[in-house]
């Protein structure tokens, strides 16, 4: 056979040649998450029938020519090109598309495809899920949804966020207008300790005609949460593990002592300007006064040099000239104790499952364990979850289905309500943060001081050590649930379902002895025990049929479902223990109070949805549901809730084809009215009225009604409208929800008052109505081509919700005003009523005098008008004092001249989330943030006001204000326990809380399938994560998420997690 000679520059003959040599190529398939895609398509380009799949492992081999490019596709993956010219094997990471329009979603009693539904529901994008091992889940959908409000008001391990859904619909407490939470068809009154990693999937029902299926208790929302369950295919084992350091990432920056000494001596000398006996301050055994000494009888350093003590100026100690009297020195030791009362925090996050099944069985095993510190001391959040579900195919028309799980917590908080004053909160985070640096951390002898008193002290004496409030606090959860779905006939099923959601809580807490200031040691060691039982009961059926003809398509539910709860508490508290050494409640010698109380409550509904389509291009549903609940009036127990919801998929019509190419643009609009009724907040026994027992008559144990009873107090009524479009561009790299809604909830549960006569003083109706107006926009990107190997997803979303009262019961003021105050309004020339509730009004108005200056000297304050904010008889004025805004121009300084500064809640939130991704390696970056809300920091203003009059200020305020004669600031001068009204409730210290969160930057690496088989892994993936990294805000608190008053805080820690998960 003769050779061919080719010569080298004849490139084209090569290539033909090296086309027409075929190759193995092999490889493995794989998600984000790392895991094995089965049954993958791997083919040829160019190639007719040359392809293969992946088997159970994500693996593939395909002989192929040598420049060949194959094509990688897998049903809700992007597909991938990738040229295999010198390559034999590779690893390809399919990404997740999100087309909007065709994801399926979970709704009420079942599941929709996102192009046939006609309500507002939205979902969570799962990646916010899988790198933070959050305490408490529901912190994750903070930014994710359009229209949920979520605020982490404290950084305490464990403690769930507030999530208030378009405003809520409660007049008197819009924060306690929480939504219905349903985990795996489960009624729950919340989502606290579900473990982040068992969650596979959350929606929001969000408009009235989604969520009119859940009744009566569904007018703020409802929350679905779907847990992972089993696949086919051989036992899947994961493994993840994260560890976290955490650090508050802002602190209050005060003044140290050498400035402490002189500005609190300085404000002494001031107040003597009025009464000079208020000079004796400046002797007494205080943070600045120098009646202190070296013994145990005194908490604080500061005292007068002499030759006794002058040897602590070796000792670290520091000295500073006294400004009363600058021929003496005064000595002192300065403490950071605010440091003293956090820490660095660590974090143990670990997870194991197992998941697996066949045709007719699958499972799915779970077991988790949290160990989180908190950065304030003595804080932490220790959990053990586990989770078991699973499906039993019996027959080839009928499965039964079961779950369990279950929690034990224990943990130690940082107790308060954010909206009480005196709380541990206050006395954490602000008061005993701002002891006076000059405070003895020891005595002479080592041993701890206390500072003054336990809500202003010592943080190592009161917080932790044998002084410290003991406390085991102990809560377990456990739910069970059994189920079987039976297929009567092709597209006829009957759904059975029945569970338990049982929680348990015990707590005991003991209060050893204790120094109560300086020299008394408190021997009272209070004792307490609390026990609690709240189990719910919930069984339903559903009878759903489902049917096409022709492009005709049906589906029909029908449900029956009852519900109860049973609670009851027992707890006991006592005093007088002769020892530490016995903590238990047995050890009191002397009760001082027993408490329990039971209560029942009851509701069954009937329920209905009928969903119709033509050829998915005209859309219909209508559901309702009749409840009636035990809590109500005996004439109102029962009421129907109906939704109807329309949609049009225009880009199914054949004229919308002709015009736009296929593909490029997918519209469709949608309309929906419903009808919710709400009962939070209404006691069980609250219409039948309510009495009181533990008070004595004559001697005798007595009864009295505390609570008039309402036959006729029935459901809080919402009816929603909503109006929407849903859009899709360019084959879903843009994807585009819009809604536009208006809420008016009417017989809104109110109070009115009754006369004296009555022997009560309020009676609870149903009379008052809340409106609520808002838009939300959410829009899904995919910035780059799909078939580029660096990948680019971008999400944001925004709302914005208005809310105004709009009828109050009747009560013959006008508006029906309900409180509220009098100031002056400069626009109409007269006093009007603001705050409060009132028709037309806002909920939630905050009113603030308006600081125009300070007075730079004492000759300018002569002049000033009368102020009755200063609250003594004697109301001069002198250089340093506040100049406040006369609005009515009448010479006096009076609560008339105050005016409306802000609201306290929120009205913009909203998020954004881009994911970046390029081969083995991941970027994810979230942030949201939340505008409109004023906080008024009342922390801040006790510190700088001196209020507790002996506590530090802030470094801020007391740089900037006025020290001297002839200054020229805006900042009044420090004083005394504020004796001249300088601090009162302005611009200074009533905030926009406005922020921009930096929530979560994840690093990823999904290591090489060649290293983690050499492993024996099937996966292996690890990152980086920081969250709470950052807030962009103006507010000089420590935590700007929650508006209202800001009487102390618990920050969110900033926190880096190192994390693997691994598969075998």
């Amino acid at each position: 056979m003769p050779l061919s000679v080719i010569k080298a520059e004849d490139t084209s003959v090569l290539t033909e040649i090296s086309q027409q040599i075929k190759k193995q190529v092999s490889g493995v398939i794989r998600d984000e998450k790392g895991e094995a895609i089965i049954g993958a398509n791997v083919i040829e380009r160019n190639a007719s029938g040359n392809g293969t799949v992946t088997d159970i492992d994500g693996k593939f081999a395909l002989n192929v020519f040598e420049n060949a490019t194959i094509l990688i596709s897998y049903v809700g993956y992007l597909p991938q090109e990738i040229s295999v010219a010198r390559k034999t094997y590779i690893e390809v990471i399919l990404k997740e598309d999100t087309k909007t329009l065709n994801e399926v979603v979970v709704v009420g009693y079942g599941t929709q495809s996102r192009e046939t539904i006609t309500t507002s529901v939205s979902s969570l994008n799962s990646k916010v899920l899988e790198y933070i091992p959050y305490s408490n889940a529901a912190s994750a959908l903070q930014g994710g949804i359009a229209g949920l409000t979520v605020q982490s008001y404290s950084g305490q391990p464990g403690l769930a966020p507030r999530i208030i859904l378009r405003g809520g619909t409660s007049i008197n407490n819009p924060n306690g207008s929480t939504p219905l939470y349903i985990v795996d068809g489960i009624i729950r009154p919340n989502m606290d300790d579900i473990p982040a990693n068992d969650i596979s999937s959350i929606q929001v029902l969000k408009d009235a005609a989604a969520t009119s299926i859940y009744g009566a208790r569904a007018s703020n929302g409802v929350v679905l949460i779907t847990t992972k369950s089993g696949r086919e295919g051989p036992v899947k084992i994961s493994f993840s593990y994260d560890f976290s350091v955490a650090n508050e990432n802002k602190e209050i920056e005060l003044v140290n002592a050498r400035d402490y000494i002189i500005g609190a001596r300085q404000s002494i000398m001031w107040i003597g300007q009025k009464d000079p006996a208020n000079l004796a301050k400046l002797n007494q055994a205080t943070g600045y006064g120098t009646g202190n000494d070296l013994t145990n009888n005194t908490a604080y350093t500061t005292q007068y040099l002499t030759e006794e003590n002058k040897h602590k100026l070796n000792e670290g100690w520091e000295s500073v000239q006294d400004p009363f009297d600058p021929s003496k020195t005064i000595i002192f030791k300065d403490t950071n104790f605010q440091k003293l009362r956090k820490r660095t925090a660590y974090s143990h996050n670990y997870n194991i499952s197992a998941s697996g099944g066949s045709e007719k069985s699958l499972y799915s095993i779970s077991l988790g364990y949290l160990d989180a510190q908190g950065t304030a001391l003595n804080s932490d959040y220790k959990r053990l979850s586990y989770n078991m579900n699973g499906t039993l195919k019996i027959l080839s028309n009928l499965a039964v289905n079961g779950k369990m799980m279950f929690t034990n917590v224990d943990d130690n908080r940082v107790y308060g309500n954010p909206d009480e004053m005196w709380t541990t909160m206050i006395n954490t985070f602000v008061r005993s943060a701002a002891l006076p640096s000059t405070a003895k951390l020891t005595f002479e002898d080592g041993s701890y001081a206390p500072g003054l008193n336990s809500s202003f002290g010592n943080p190592l004496y009161y917080q932790v050590g044998p002084h410290s409030l003991q406390k085991k606090n102990n809560s377990s959860t456990l739910t069970i649930g059994v189920g079987s779905s039976w297929e009567i006939i092709k597209g006829l099923t009957l759904d059975l379902s029945a569970s338990l959601f049982e929680t348990n809580v015990r707590y005991r807490q003991f209060q050893p002895g204790y120094l109560s200031g300086i020299t008394s040691f408190n021997t009272t060691r209070n004792v307490g025990a609390y026990n609690s039982n709240n189990r719910h009961w919930q069984a339903g059926s559903i009878l759903t049929y489902f049917n096409n003809i022709g492009l005709h398509n049906f589906e029909a539910k029908l449900g029956y479902e009852y519900y109860t709860k049973k609670y009851w508490t027992v707890n006991a508290y006592g005093k007088g223990a002769s020892t530490d050494l016995i903590p238990t409640l047995n050890a009191a010698a002397e009760p001082t109070s027993v408490g329990g109380w039971e209560s029942e409550f009851v509701t069954e509904g009937l329920f209905s949805r009928i969903n119709y389509n033509f050829d998915e291009r005209y859309l219909l549903t209508f559901n309702f549901r009749y409840d009636g609940a035990s809590n109500l009036g005996a004439n109102s127990r029962t009421g129907f809730f109906p939704g109807i919801s329309a949609g049009w998929n225009i880009h199914k019509e054949n004229f919308w084809k002709n015009v736009v190419p296929e593909g490029q643009v997918q519209l469709k609009l949608r309309g929906s009215y419903g009808e919710n009724g709400n009962i939070q907040g209404l006691g069980d026994y609250q219409a039948q009225g309510l009495y009181a027992v533990g008070s004595e008559y004559f001697g005798g144990a007595a009864i009295q009604p505390s609570v008039i009873p309402n036959a006729n107090l029935k459901w809080e009524r919402s009816r929603t409208t909503n109006l929407g479009i849903d859009l899709g561009l360019f084959n879903h790299r843009i994807n585009l929800l819009v809604d536009v809604y208006n809420r008016i909830t009417n017989d809104l549960l109110t109070n009115v008052s009754l006369p004296g006569s009555s022997g009560f003083g309020t009676v609870l109706t149903n009379n008052g109505s809340l409106g609520n107006k808002g838009l939300e926009v959410s829009l899904d990107a995919h910035i780059l081509n799909p078939t580029s190997p660096f990948q680019w997803k971008s999400s944001f979303n925004i709302s914005k919700v208005k809310t105004r009262i709009l009828k109050l019961p009747d009560n013959g003021v006008e508006k029906n005003r309900q409180g509220g105050s009098q100031i002056y309004d400069p626009k109409v020339g007269e006093l009007v009523w603001v705050g409060g509730l009132q028709e037309g009004g806002r909920i939630g108005d905050i009113l603030a005098y308006y600081l125009e200056g300070v007075y730079a000297t004492d000759e300018e304050a002569a002049s000033a008008p009368l102020d009755h904010g200063i609250g003594q008889e004697d109301k001069r004025k002198f250089g340093g004092d506040a100049i406040w805004r006369d609005f009515d121009g009448n010479g006096i300084i009076d609560s008339y001249d105050r005016y409306i500064i802000g609201n306290r809640y929120p009205t913009i939130t909203g998020g954004f989330l881009n994911d970046f991704s390029y081969k083995n390696i991941s970027l994810s970056i979230r942030t949201d943030f939340t505008l409109g809300h004023t906080i008024n920091n009342y922390g801040r203003r006790h510190l700088d006001g001196q209020l507790q009059g002996d506590i530090m200020p802030t470094k801020e305020y007391y740089e900037k204000s006025w020290k001297k004669q002839g200054d020229i600031t805006d900042t009044p001068r420090y004083i005394w326990q504020n004796q001249q009204g300088n601090l009162r409730e302005s611009q200074l210290y009533i905030e926009k809380g406005d922020f921009l969160a930096l929530r979560e930057i994840t690093l990823a690496y999904l290591v090489p399938n060649r290293i983690t088989q050499k492993l024996k892994l099937s996966n292996l993936r690890i990152n980086i994560t920081g969250s709470n990294l950052h807030y962009f805000t103006n507010y000089s608190g420590l935590n700007p998420e929650d508006g209202g008053m800001d009487y102390g805080r618990y920050p969110n820690p900033r926190t880096i997690t190192f994390g693997l998960r691994a598969s075998f």
